[in-house]
């Protein structure tokens, strides 16, 4: 039975995520891997990115958005070297929200 890469190494996939995340500013508040499968039975990973929205229009945020997904599959390669799928669910918050919230435990 084919194990994913990704599956098993869980933490080193999660130090890689964050890596290439952290060049692209401080508009990424958080980024959650969530490992299993699509809807097809393949490996997959279902990364929920929260985004700093405050004050950015609708056209910065696409270019926001690509960015993080961009780097993830080029510097990362989900695929290519962790064997699974990647999926975006992209959360948008503003920073003086996410000040102001408690963190969920």
């Amino acid at each position: 039975m084919y194990i994913p890469r990704a599956f098993s190494q869980q933490t080193q996939f999660s130090a890689e995520v964050a890596k290439a995340v952290s060049g692209q500013g401080p508009r990424v508040l958080s980024v959650t891997p969530t490992f299993g499968e699509d809807m097809d039975g393949e490996s997959a990973v279902f990364l929920q990115v929260v985004v700093d929205d405050d004050g950015v229009s609708p056209v910065e945020l696409l270019r926001i958005t690509r960015a993080i997904s961009w780097a993830i599959v080029q510097q990362v390669q989900p695929l290519e070297q962790w064997g699974v799928l990647p999926y975006f669910d992209f959360h948008m918050q503003a920073s003086r929200q996410a000040d102001s919230e408690p963190a969920l435990a």
